[in-house]
């Protein structure tokens, strides 16, 4: 059975360490993007967030809606980590089978509709390039997923605002 195409951004499932998943506010910048939940964001200067885009450096997951150019304060998950769920773009590239795992990868930043985030990993970008935004840790775990095309896969922040910028290499 092939896998559905259901982007939903990228979704917290569980903290590498044990702990528990806690949103945090945070003060998103005066021009904001409007922002759906579990959609990446980046930190600006300011200490502020704003939707991220390919291959920035990871400040926070949002964990809730937020209009443009609120300037709100919103629930985002900032812990470097927490590990997330979000579906492939396609299947064209390494990430649609195992010898991913381990590899990092970069996310498209599709804006959101309809109440939720449309952002998905790029498949095709999955390499050993320590600055790329996730590291892959292995496929998601539910019915009807498998790798191929649109598959969903387990991701931790890679090169997050949190550790200091610059991931690791790659496996």
């Amino acid at each position: 059975m092939a896998n559905r195409n259901n982007p939903h951004g990228f979704k917290a499932r569980f903290h590498t360490t044990g702990g528990e998943i806690r949103p945090v506010q945070v003060k998103l910048v005066a021009a904001n993007a409007e922002i759906f939940p579990g959609d990446v964001l980046e930190q600006a200067d300011t200490g502020e967030y704003d939707i991220g885009e390919a291959a920035d450096v990871i400040g926070a997951v949002s964990a809730e809606y937020s209009a443009a150019s609120s300037g709100a304060s919103i629930l985002a998950y900032i812990d470097p980590y927490i590990a997330f769920s979000a579906q492939c773009d396609d299947g064209t590239g390494t990430a649609s089978a195992q010898t991913c795992v381990g590899l990092n990868i970069d996310f498209v930043a599709t804006a959101g509709s309809g109440g939720h985030s449309n952002m998905e990993i790029d498949e095709s970008s999955a390499a050993d390039t320590a600055t790329l935004p996730w590291k892959i840790i292995g496929l998601y775990q539910e019915v009807g997923n498998a790798f191929g095309e649109f598959n969903q896969l387990v991701v931790v922040p890679n090169n997050h605002k949190m550790k200091g910028g610059t991931g690791t290499l790659g496996v």
